[in-house]
Parts: C-alpha cells; structure tokens; sequence
C-alpha cells in the first residue's frame, strides 16, 4: 500500500468536508432542489423536490398518492442531498478540468403533515424559501386536500470541492478608495444591512421600505450572494466599511447588463452618522471607477427622487450627467415620486 497515496487522499477529503454549521445552514436556506432517497426494499427510489427549510426540518409539497407515499408507509427514514452549486470549470487542457461544487448529504424522519395550522405553516415555508413575498393566502379546499411531508433531519454532512475558497474568492470584487474598503456582503453582514434599512432618515428616499424584519433583509441581499457564485456576474453589492476603525458605514450596489450594451447602475446608501463627510462622493467616485476599468462598462447609470438633494449633488460630483426626467416612477410610502436619471459615459470627464 502506497501510504503517501493515502496520507494525500485522506487530507484531501478532510478539506473537502463542511465543518462551519453555519455554512450548511446556508447551503439548506438557499438552494432548489432536493433530491429524497426512499427506501423500496433492495434498491433506492429517488425523487427530486423543490421544498423549504427552516428549523433543521425540510418541507416537501407532494401529491396525495403515488410510490413515495406508499414507501413512506413502510418506511419513514429517507436519505436526503442538496447541492448549493455544481459547476465544470473548463481549461484549454482535458487533462484540468475541475468541478465546482457545495453540497450536503443527510438522514431524516418522514413525518406527514395532517393539521390545518401545520400545513399552512409549511406551505409559507415553501413558498418563502422558493422566493415568494408577503402573506400568502391558502384557500382552505386546496390546503384540505394538500400533502405536506415534514423531513426531521437527524444528521447532515456537507462537503465543498478543495477549490471552493479559491475560485469564490477569485469572483469577488472587494476594492478600496481613499478611506473606505468597499467587500462583497456576507451573510455576516445581515445584522449592519438590517439596522441601515431600519433607520427612517434612510429610508425617505427608499423604494424598499422600512423591512418588517429580519427574515425581509434576507430576502434583498440572498440574490446578491448567490450571483457571487456565478462567472458572469449580474449584480454586486458592497458593504462600506470605513477603513480607519473597520467600522460598517453604509451599502453600495451596481446591476450590471452583461450583454453587448455594457451598462452597469449604481446605488449607494449610508447611515446617518456617517452623512456630511463626504463618504457618498468617495463611494460614488470608487463604483463609476470600478464599473469603467474593472468591469468594462460603456456606461454608468443612476437614479435619484428629484427631491434628494443630497444624492443629486453627490452623483454630480462624482461627474454624472443629468440626462432626462421620469415622472411619478418611484413607489415611496404610498406615493410616486419622480425621478431623475444621471449618466456617465466612459469618455466622459471623471471627477476622481
């Protein structure tokens, strides 16, 4: 036996293996499909579902009758495998071709759901994992007649490719300005981006709306996380953290074409403590930089009500141009408000 083989084979698998409970949390929370394994005596029977998780328990809509349910009847403990990404990064040669991917394999109980409340509990589960948005209305004929299969998961293992850290890290898009370090969110910045959108004074211009709570900030940066899994990006947000004390001051985002047009938009929002020391000209400044030399964009766009003086003045230092008016577009707590559009065009003058 080659031990050296081995002694390589087994560190490799050590790295691969998901120790962090919180990232297979993030695995559970955020993925699509999973795929059951249920036990039909020799041999599994597997089926994909979509599904919700919360708890440590996986929710499953199903249909009334079929094999699954007839399994189940004999058996209640299923496997279960979720994968967060699978990717085939390519090379110009075979022989290096890697495979991208996050996972998680675990063992569950099957319990099927049979009360009214339950149901409807796991119904939103579903639909708010899949991305569905307020209070959902259920009308009781189809929650009578719906089965809910409730998946208590009793243990759960994850595992990531050896390249996972490197290649992730190599898609994001940190850069600094002068006293401020602009990093791709995490989910470790839930609770800073939570109080940011909290705060009234920001919130005046803001089409989101103060959110009801947590689980509502969750749902506006989840799609920017999960773009930082993807080559092509089309979305990027940014904590603003200022750079003498590593302090979080604020969030900055740019959407991004990724087509022939190369446009990108850019938004920007602080706290208030932070207002009046020029940190949105600089942030500004950095995003209309990074959008022209990093990412190649022709051009950089941004909207603004017409009644936030402070942002108009900020993106005109920043070099944008006012380019045109659109009336009544911004839904802002009942009422439309108008908007104007700046622009900055990449042979533009910049104001660096």
């Amino acid at each position: 036996m080659n031990y050296e083989k081995s002694n390589t084979f087994l560190m490799r698998q050590k790295k691969r293996k998901i120790t962090d409970k919180a990232v297979v949390k993030e695995i559970l929370s955020q993925s699509e499909i999973c795929r059951i394994a249920f036990n039909d005596t020799e041999t599994p029977y597997i089926v994909p579902f979509n599904y919700g998780y919360s708890d440590n328990c996986i929710y499953i809509h199903c249909a009334p009758e079929g094999k699954k349910i007839d399994l189940i009847r004999k058996n209640n403990s299923v496997c279960f495998e979720i994968e967060n990404k699978a990717e085939i990064i390519r090379q110009k040669e075979a022989c290096k071709w890697e495979t991208l991917f996050r996972s998680v394999v675990g063992y569950a109980e099957v319990e099927t759901i049979t009360s009214y409340e339950e149901k409807i509990r796991g119904l939103e589960i579903i639909m708010a994992h899949n991305g569905a948005e307020g209070k959902q209305e259920f009308g009781r004929q189809h929650v009578d007649k719906a089965v809910i299969l409730k998946l208590k998961i009793k243990s759960i293992t994850g595992k990531q490719s050896s390249n996972w850290d490197k290649i992730i890290e190599s898609r994001l898009y940190h850069f600094e300005t002068g006293r401020l370090a602009l990093k791709e969110v995490s989910w470790g910045d839930l609770e800073n981006i939570h109080k940011l959108h909290s705060e009234p004074e920001v919130d005046r211009y803001n089409t989101l709306g103060i959110p009801e709570n947590i689980e509502a900030t969750k749902k506006v940066i989840r799609p920017a996380i999960k773009n930082q899994m993807h080559e092509v990006r089309k979305t990027i947000m940014w904590s603003i953290f200022r750079k003498k004390d590593n302090e979080f001051i604020g969030l900055a985002g740019m959407t991004l074409s990724a087509d022939r047009f190369k446009l990108g938009e850019i938004y920007y929002k602080l706290l208030p403590a932070s207002w009046g020391n020029g940190y949105g000209t600089e942030a500004a400044r950095g995003l209309i930089k990074f959008g022209f030399e990093k990412m190649g964009l022709h051009k950089i766009e941004a909207g603004v009500a017409t009644e936030n003086i402070r942002s108009v003045k900020v993106l005109e230092k920043a070099g944008m141009k006012r380019e045109g008016l659109r009336r009544k577009i911004l839904p802002i707590r009942g009422e439309w408000k108008d908007n104007y559009h700046y622009a900055i065009v990449e042979d533009d003058p910049r104001n660096n």
